[in-house]
Formats: structure tokens, sequence, C-alpha cells
């Protein structure tokens, strides 16, 4: 693959001011997960600034090893928190991520464009390969490599892949409109997603029953994928079609829209900075956005009709990067737990920190992100938790399979799933 120069990437320009904030002081260090994985300068945010800055400057080409050195970043923003500086770490990465979408190699790029324009927004296919995995696991014949062992070998990476894969659920739709009995409180409008919805889809049930125990009238409106992984993966133009079409889709409805995931949130609430520069829809996006609380925030700040069912459990909470760095919800899902009778939460250390799963980032950089992975599960395994919940399908995924590797005795679950066992009325 040839290098890319700047003149051919001229159109990626980054604002000069976000790079010049940046002092180096390495205060970011400590919260970068890939440089703590390998101590690398060129891994962590001061030294991907660095490099971004020379190329800003012309004074280095947009290289393939450069180009590795800033895509190898987790945008878990992390370094964002930590920074005393201030330095918007996030806007520096989206204003790079065109150019490195652009530096990738042809055929890898359309196949990336076609999943994340035509696979994820076609909930009717997700739900035909999600059965197609489903049946793979349900008889078995993924066991074929404990038979086969040498196949891991000669898949390799596609081995750690189906690690990552968890049992994948019996699709039960969701009700377009649900509520109880009794005194209404208001109406809130849910946004399943794409990845959510397929293979977690028993989470955004407990969602619904949450909101209805809340005396919500929950509504499940049209809807398309929110564009959160093409926007990392740096293909812009295929998000701003997606993100129209959600606006589009709910400016018909009225009330909250309640996410079940914390990468879709953090993507929802941004869309007003997206279309920023769209003088037809900077404002419509803004409103939308305007709208956009995560499950927990909702939750949080209602009252549920019934006190909570006892809980005897140990569990400790992994906080989500989209949910606890890009959101700034912090707090409330903490909030939750602790009103939970019988429910003994657990100190986890590094909570924050990241798990190495970063929308795709687990399966581009496989071997990076079981790295960044490992402390966390040791810090579960310290924690002496029987439990570790989380707020988002790709934590899920990626702590399942750690755990399972590992050989705990621990289950992970969506945080949702354990508050819905202490207030569903529902079967």
């Amino acid at each position: 693959m040839t290098n890319t120069t700047n003149e051919e990437l001229s159109p990626y320009k980054l604002d000069p001011e976000l790079l010049e904030a940046c002092i180096h002081c390495g205060l970011c260090l400590p919260a970068c997960p890939t440089y703590q994985a390998t101590g690398r300068e060129t891994e962590s945010p001061r030294g991907r600034i660095y490099l971004l800055n020379l190329w800003q400057r012309n004074e280095l080409e947009l290289t393939d090893r450069l180009v590795e050195h800033i895509d190898s970043c987790l945008g878990c923003l992390g370094c964002q928190t930590a920074c005393p500086s201030g330095v918007q770490y996030e806007k520096i990465l989206n204003q790079a991520r065109p150019a490195l979408a652009q530096s990738k190699s042809p055929a890898s790029r359309k196949m990336m464009r076609y999943i994340f324009s035509k696979v994820l927004p076609d909930y009717g296919l997700l739900r035909k390969l999600a059965q197609v995995l489903r049946l793979w696991q349900r008889t078995g014949s993924d066991h074929v490599f404990d038979v086969l062992p040498w196949l891991k070998n000669i898949l390799g990476k596609y081995n750690q892949w189906r690690i990552l894969l968890p049992p994948v659920p019996k699709f039960e739709p969701l009700p377009r409109q649900s509520w109880a009995p009794g005194e209404k409180k208001g109406t809130v409008q849910l946004f399943g997603g794409c990845v959510m919805d397929v293979l977690y889809n028993q989470v955004n049930h407990a969602c619904r029953r949450l909101l209805v125990a809340q005396q919500q009238v929950v509504n499940v409106p049209e809807q398309t994928c929110c564009g959160a992984l093409a926007f990392h993966a740096g293909e812009t133009d295929i998000v701003t079609d997606l993100a129209k079409l959600n606006i589009e889709l709910f400016e018909a409805t009225q009330g909250p829209i309640v996410v079940t995931a914390a990468g879709c949130g953090a993507m929802l609430k941004g869309y007003g900075e997206l279309l920023e520069n769209d003088n037809e829809w900077h404002e419509r996006a803004g409103k939308f956005s305007s709208r956009v609380v995560d499950i927990t925030e909702f939750l949080n700040r209602h009252e549920f009709s019934s006190k909570p069912k006892e809980l005897k459990k140990k569990v400790a909470y992994h906080a989500a990067c989209h949910l606890y760095h890009a959101q700034k919800v912090t707090s409330e899902p903490v909030q939750l737990l602790e009103k939970v009778a019988g429910l003994e939460l657990i100190p986890l250390t590094d909570a924050e920190q990241c798990c190495g799963s970063a929308g795709i980032f687990n399966l581009t950089h496989t071997n990076l992100s079981m790295k960044v992975l490992a402390p966390k599960i040791a810090h579960i395994k310290e924690s002496g938790a029987d439990t570790v919940v989380t707020t988002n399908p790709g934590c899920l995924m990626q702590l399942e399979a750690g755990i399972k590797e590992a050989g705990l005795s621990v289950k992970a679950v969506h945080l949702a799933e354990l508050l819905d066992q202490a207030y569903s009325a529902e079967d």
C-alpha cells in the first residue's frame, strides 16, 4: 500500500488550536488504556496529538505506520476526562478520522462501508443473520474448534472473534406501545439500536418493562442505526445520512428518547455537533439530541411504582466509556444499584477504565484489545463480585469473553437486566 501525502488529503485539515492546546504534560498517560498496555508514547494521547501536529505542519506524511498509531486509539476519552488543560481530544480524533478512512485499502473500506450503510441499518437482515448464528450455536457446530484444535491456528483472528460472540437470544420484537394499568405519568420513545436489539434483545425488553414499571407509556417508533460505528470509522457521509433519517423519524414523536446502549446514546446526543455546519439540519438535529437520555438517566430521575425486590448479589459496576466519559453520566448507574435491597455494591478498581471493546476495535485490533481487557478482568476477580454490570453491548461482549477465558464464576449483565429482576411486575 502506498503512502498518502498531505496534498492528497488536503481537505482533511485539523483545527490547529485544538492541537496546540495539549501541553504534553503526560497526566493523560495513566488514563490511556493503549499506553498502559504497550508502554509506547506513540500509543498515548499526547503522542498521537504530537504526530498529528507534525502531519498538519507537513513534517510527516500520513504513512501506514502513522495511521496505525492513530487508528489504534480506542476513542474511550479517558484522557479527556483526566486532562487538566481541557484538551478536546474527541474533536481532534473526529477531525482526523476521515483521513484515516481514506488511507485504508479499497477492498477493506468498501466492505466496511457496505456493512455500515447496508447491513446495520437493515434490521430484517440483521435478524436473519442472528438466526443463523443462533442455529450455529444451538446445534453445537461451534464445538468443532474443540474437536479439531488445529482449526484455531488456521483461522487465527477469526477464532478470536468467535469467542467474542455472546449466546444469541431468540428474537422477540418489541411491542410498538406498552403501558401498565392505572395512572400514566408520561410518554417515552425507546431507541433499541441495531446490534443491541439482535444480540441483547432481552436487554431492550428489560428496559421496556422498567419504563412501564415507572408508569410510562413506552413507544417504539420506526428507527435506524445511530451511525456510531460508521462515525468512528470516519465514514461521515454514511453517519450523516443515518442521522438525518433518525431525526425525520423521531420528529413525528414527542417526549424523551430513551436509549438502551451507551454507545448509541453518545452518538445520538452528538447529532447537533455532527450537523452544526448544515443550515437546513442543524436546528433540527439540536432539538433531536436534546431529547436523548440514557436509560439510567431516565430511571434515576423517576420513581418506580413499587419497592424493589431483595436481590442477594455482590455486584461490581464497570462504567462504559461512552456513558462515563462521553455522556458524563457518572453517578446515576451507581445510585440505581444502591436503591436495590440486599444488593452489595462492590468497589471495582479502575471501574471507568476502558475494557477494550470500543465499537469494532476488538475486531480490528484484537490482540491489543485483549491486552487492554486483561487488567479489567483481574480487577473483577479481585473484587469478589459474583455479578458485573455495565450499560453497553460492546462492553458486555468483551467482559463475557474475558470472564469465560479466565474461568471466573462471574456473570456479566446489562444494568437494566439486574434492575428488571428487582422492579418489573411483568413475567
